[in-house]
């Protein structure tokens, strides 16, 4: 394992200090829930957004990248959870989220709808590079992916909950619907956040003083010249990016292929949140004691495999379709999850700040697989984009079997 430059591993390995943040998961767990949901029910919905807002699907598309161009800041973003208290940070964090469901639900305009996603862009890099370091301070990493993956449930959840509800909101209150609710529950988490937990300590309080931005940045530089971390932000760049491409266009194609209404849409994606649900358990089940690593490797073989198959399966009718879509979403979903603990343990000094470096790649992956995905829908054939996302899933798998060791 990597260590960097720190005097002591701020990880408590006590018993108390890991059962304090585990009876604290279900407050981060319904917070994420919140936050995810936004992110969620873009992708079913993306034709219904862009009817409401004059534009076309191209366009919308777009939306969804600038959602990400905030994402892009999150290596300076995630150096104030290394620098103040983690939960205040997830606290701003969900003020940003009320911003900007506040917008949406107000407003109806393109510029609106942009300033509205940056904004949701920015809540998502501060509260996931925190939230993530809040758990790796406290859980021994031979336990970790379990917290995770709890976790991580979150995002099954805000699909499985969220996509649903507002197929049923928009299909009879309009397509503002959604984000009403998510500015009531991003008001509520932040109530929650501020009363429930404990400010935890940044990792320069417990090493003897507050550190300087420039020493965090210098950090941060250091971080980038490890080969471990350059690997690692390249294997999560590649693996969003081959789920981006082909479910950048999923509610489209879904809706062209099988002629869906909002409802039957929503119901439909069900079927996605049981597969991520299901990666995300079994996840926190094995992937501790099978190997972090090769849980990683397993996740992007089977995406590959996923979309490969996808096209062939979509002929058989709707139902192999959405089989296909649930193969590829388990794979992916087994793989981050996978790999978010390795992402905490690489540098342990600085979790949130290497975090947060992470959260840049998987950003960049998702700006240049909703571009890649919009451009090629102009030809309206699932089985380009299914093509150029198991060959990203290929190369992933490639960068991590010759490039990162497993980390003990």
């Amino acid at each position: 394992m990597t260590q960097g430059h720190h005097t002591t591993d701020p990880t408590p390995t006590t018993a108390s200090a890991g059962q304090d943040v585990r009876s604290h998961l279900p407050i981060l767990f319904l917070t994420r829930t919140t936050i995810n949901t936004s992110f969620r029910i873009i992708y079913p919905f993306l034709p219904s957004i862009a009817r409401g807002l004059g534009i076309s699907l191209a366009a919308a598309s777009r939306l969804t990248a600038l959602r990400m161009i905030a994402g892009l800041g999150a290596p300076f973003l995630g150096l104030l959870a290394d620098r103040y208290s983690r939960r205040r940070v997830m606290e701003a964090a969900l003020v940003l989220f009320a911003l900007a469901s506040l917008l949406l639900t107000t407003g109806g305009t393109f510029t609106a709808a942009a300033i509205a996603f940056v904004l949701y862009g920015a809540a998502k890099a501060l509260y996931d590079p925190a939230v993530h370091a809040y758990v790796g301070d406290a859980v021994p990493y031979h336990e970790r992916s379990r917290a995770v993956g709890i976790l991580e449930l979150s995002w099954s959840s805000g699909w499985l909950l969220g996509v649903p509800l507002s197929g049923f909101l928009i299909e009879r209150l309009g397509w503002r619907a959604p984000w009403g609710v998510l500015l009531v529950l991003g008001l509520f988490s932040v109530g929650l956040t501020r009363m429930s937990l404990p400010p935890a300590s940044p990792p320069a309080a417990r090493t003897g003083g507050r550190r300087s931005v420039v020493s965090i940045i210098g950090a941060w530089r250091d971080l980038l010249r490890r080969p471990s971390v350059a690997v690692m932000l390249l294997i999560s760049l590649l693996l969003t990016l081959a789920i981006e491409i082909p479910f950048v266009m999923y509610g489209a194609w879904l809706e062209a292929t099988f002629a869906l209404s909002f409802t039957k849409l929503g119901v439909a994606s069900i079927v996605v949140g049981v597969a991520e649900a299901t990666a995300e358990f079994g996840s926190a089940m094995i992937t501790d004691r099978l190997g972090k690593r090769r849980s990683v490797l397993m996740g992007l073989l089977g995406l590959a495999l996923g979309l490969v198959a996808l096209p062939w399966l979509a002929r058989f009718g709707l139902a192999t379709a959405l089989a296909g879509v649930a193969l590829m979403i388990l794979s992916f979903e087994f793989g981050i999850v996978s790999l978010l603990p390795m992402a905490t343990e690489l540098a342990p000094d600085a979790r949130a700040t290497l975090f947060s470096l992470t959260v840049m790649a998987l950003n960049l992956g998702r700006i240049l697989g909703a571009w890649i995905g919009g451009w090629l829908w102009r030809w309206e054939s699932i089985g380009l984009h299914a093509g150029a996302g198991a060959a990203c899933a290929l190369v992933g798998a490639l960068v991590l079997a010759r490039g990162m060791r497993e980390i003990e």
